[in-house]
Order: C-alpha cells, then structure tokens, then sequence
C-alpha cells in the first residue's frame, strides 16, 4: 500500500480580517503547496531508490525514511552528514571506539555507509528505524536515562542532535 500524501482541496484564500470561515492567508496556502510538493518528490525520489530504476546520484543511496515533521524530523543535506561523518571517523580512526547517534539517523546512515564495520547505535524515538536490527534501540527524550543497562557508558563518542519537542 502506497502512502498517500494529502491534497489541497477546498482550501479558503482569505486576504481580509474577516472573521468568517477559518482560512489561509495567500502565503501560508503557498507554503502549504510548497511543502506538498517536496514530499511528492521526497517520495517519488525514494520510491526510485527502492525500484533500482534511473541513475543514482552517491546522495541518493543512502535512503531513509520519510522526514516526519510532527516528531520534527529534518534530515541532514548530503554535505553536512558526509561532513560530520568523517569528524567522527577521524575520532575512531586508531582506536575502536564506539559511537552512539541520538536522534541523527542520517549521520547513523553514512557512518555505515562510509564503514560498514564501525561499531554505531541509533538511538531513535521513530520505531521505523528499527530496520536497523540490533544497531537501533528505542530512545525517549522524555526519559533520558531509561536505557538499557549494556548501553549505559559504553560508547566513547557520542553525537546528539535532539529534536523540538513540547510537552
């Protein structure tokens, strides 16, 4: 089953302060619409990585999940996650360090990719990481500490990109 992304449908452009019917404002609508169509082409692009059609560009390989912005989830750019990956890889490079990733799977992502032999936890509210296997372990901010004992001071590099979360 496909997933499907909404539309704009009956969507009401209000330009004055009327107090009628809610409404959106001619640039929320334009950023609704923007917003839509980044996640038609999040999708389509993933669903060509899937499929194995078309030439892929080496960002592309590393496939994730779809960002989901109510758990405010915004992945890194192909840049930034190459560029942290090799700080860490610097770090790890005599030793055989471990390294746990709070809340950055595309950091967890191109470490593999880079190393697939580098010993790497996600940590990660968003169950749908658990295609990692072992490398993933449930992580609720809300309760920092509950972890399980064999991972409590077990890794000598640590990199945290914490969501905004509201109680």
């Amino acid at each position: 089953m496909e997933p499907q992304l909404p539309t704009i449908k009956n969507v009401f452009v209000n330009e004055t302060d009327d107090d009628d019917s809610p409404a959106l404002s001619s640039h929320a609508l334009a950023a609704l619409k923007e917003f839509l169509e980044e996640q038609r082409q999040s999708l389509a692009n993933h669903e060509t990585a899937e499929n194995g059609e078309g030439t892929l560009e080496p960002e592309s390989e590393v496939a994730l999940v779809t960002e989901d912005w109510r758990l405010s989830q915004f992945w890194y750019d192909p840049e930034t996650a190459r560029t942290l990956s090799q700080e860490v890889l610097s770090l790890c490079s005599h030793s055989n360090y471990k390294v746990a990733c709070i809340a950055c799977p595309t950091l967890y992502a191109y470490l593999k990719k880079i190393d697939p032999n580098i010993s790497v936890q996600l940590l990660e509210y968003d169950k749908r990481f658990e295609q990692y296997g072992s490398d993933f372990t449930f992580y609720d901010y809300h309760q920092p500490e509950d972890l399980p004992l064999e991972l409590k001071h077990t890794y000598q590099v640590v990199i945290a990109d914490p969501p905004y979360l509201v109680r």
